[in-house]
Formats: C-alpha cells, structure tokens, sequence
C-alpha cells in the first residue's frame, strides 16, 4: 500500500470521527499529528492503537479493513455473484456522488474527499470480486 492511499484512509477515517479537534479527543495523539497522517509527502503512518481508537469511536474498520484486504492472504469472498452486486452498488454510489459534486461546476474539497473514499471503497470491492472469481475457477478446475 503506498503513501498516498494511506493518507486517504486516515482522512477518510478522521473525517467519520468527525474531524481532526474530535478525533483528537478520542486517540492518545494530539491534533497537528493526525494532520500528518492525512498528508502523503509527510511520511508519518497512523498507529495501530489509534486506528483502533478512531474506528471504534466512528463505529466503522474504515482503515484497517483496507490494510487486511492488501493481504494475500484476504478472507474468501462468499460468492461471485454477491461480490459483483456490491461492486455494482459501489459503482453507482460513486456515480451519484460524482454527479452531485459536479452540478454546480466546481469540485470543493470536501467533494473531492468524499470521491477519494467513493473510489477506495470501489477499489476495495474489485479486489474482493477478483478474489472470488480466483476462488470460483479453482472451484472449476477441482471439480473437473
């Protein structure tokens, strides 16, 4: 996983906390260090115990379920099919959100984080539909 995606996943998860003050307030570390973390050029990482912090406080492992789906090891997913539905899903939430961002002719900032995520959670969702369609030719060829 390189910088920059790194620096996405803590903005995204910073921002579901409710910002850098209220993340802040609920990880051991203060304000201006997870700002560093939000930027790919500063080199700085989030700590594990204060993803683990930060994704109990927003309720969601916004961070961490993206470092396990880099693993080679990924857990299998169910099905081909449920994995292409929520791809789909994915797809069109990211198709809306880009619409939306784009009806006054200007991408803001806070548009432009929300389209990041939309695009990681679409990212997460291919790797997951690719693993299955692996799982699904193995599945094949076993039973050939």
């Amino acid at each position: 996983m390189h910088a920059k995606r790194h620096a996405l996943l803590a903005k995204r998860l910073i921002q579901s906390c409710g910002g850098l003050e209220e993340a802040a307030a609920n990880c051991r570390l203060e304000r201006s260090r997870l700002a560093d973390f939000q930027n790919p050029e500063a080199d700085a990482f989030m700590p594990a115990d204060v993803m683990v912090d930060l994704e109990a406080y927003a309720g969601e492992p916004i961070y961490s379920r993206a470092i396990a789906g880099e693993r080679p090891a990924v857990e299998t997913p169910q099905t081909l099919l449920n994995e292409v539905m929520e791809g789909t899903e994915a797809a069109a939430e990211l198709q809306a959100l880009t619409r939306k961002a784009l009806e006054d002719g200007v991408l803001t900032p806070a548009e432009r984080l929300r389209l990041e995520a939309a695009v990681l959670v679409v990212e997460d969702q291919a790797r997951g539909t690719r693993a299955a369609l692996a799982q699904a030719m193995n599945h094949e060829g076993q039973s050939s």
